[in-house]
């Protein structure tokens, strides 16, 4: 298993070269970019392209990448502006089917390893309906991820239609070839009440990890180690069951952006290397 970084951690900034300089110096070369705007520039082949030879200058890369589920941070805080591949008009779909569509091809022009989807939005109220638009925009976007060389990898993001168990039977269902993985975000399961089970039946299709903690009852993307999460049960699952992919510790910047990228990476990271030392002896590797 190999740490990687979620860019956002940073998502309230552009990742320009204060950031990268410092995400350089943290430890973590490897990230999964998160593809947002401005945070991002992924919208524009351009723009895309000059960041990618940022992150080369800076000897960092993208493991991973986040699809997109908003237009752009601002219009996030202040329009509550959301993207949601089961809303409820065929029009809002579609966006967001366009949104996801191009964030894979710009994982795959950033070299990325696979894109983390979310089929809507947390808490959703599911039904046969959300059901089956699910089931169609995967359908769709598993050959553009095939076309861009990425895995498309989808994420249990705290509703009822994206437990693992129901992620599991929507794949059986649509990607009988196992193109496409799953996600398991730590934190969100233990929100859920399971996180070792989740875990457990994700195995077939695991591919990526998110990894932060909270109490068991409210999302706070904290440091690993910080909140409730039964740690040596989590490793000790993984490591049984050989996991070797990409792990994307996704804290949260609880000043929005009032600090600079140093200081936030700087507390954050303090917190993950506390983490790292207390669980080393019990197979943790870098």
């Amino acid at each position: 298993m190999e740490f990687t970084l979620s860019t956002h951690l940073l998502v309230y900034d552009e990742l320009g070269n204060q950031a990268l300089e410092a995400l350089a110096g943290s430890g973590y070369l490897k990230l999964e970019v998160w593809l947002a705007e401005p945070h991002v520039p992924w919208r524009s082949a351009e723009g895309l392209a000059s960041f990618k030879t940022r992150l080369d200058d800076y000897g960092l890369s993208a493991g991973s990448v986040h699809l997109p589920f908003y237009p752009s941070v601002p219009e996030l805080i202040e329009e509550n502006a959301r993207w949601s591949l089961i809303a409820d008009t065929k029009h809002d779909r579609m966006t967001a089917l366009q949104g996801s569509a191009d964030g894979l091809m710009a994982a795959g022009a950033l070299g990325a390893e696979c894109g983390v989807l979310h089929l809507g939005w947390q808490k959703d109220v599911w039904n046969d309906h959300s059901d089956g638009w699910a089931r169609e925009a995967v359908a769709e976007l598993v050959p553009i991820a095939r076309k861009a060389g990425v895995r498309l990898l989808l994420e249990n993001i705290i509703s009822s239609g994206t437990r693992v168990s129901r992620l599991m039977k929507l794949l059986d269902e649509v990607d009988p070839d196992h193109e496409v993985g799953l996600c398991v975000d730590l934190g969100h399961a233990h929100v859920e009440g399971h996180v070792v089970e989740e875990l457990q039946t994700a195995l077939p299709r695991l591919h990526h990890l998110h990894v932060h903690d909270n109490d068991g009852c409210t999302d706070a993307h904290l440091a690993p180690g910080q909140g409730t999460i039964p740690w040596t049960e989590v490793l000790q699952t993984l490591q049984r069951a050989g996991f070797d992919g990409l792990a994307a510790l996704e804290m949260r910047d609880y000043s929005r952006g009032e600090l600079d990228s140093a200081a936030t990476l700087a507390h954050s990271l303090q917190q993950v290397a506390d983490f790292r030392m207390q669980y080393l002896h019990k197979g943790l590797q870098s």
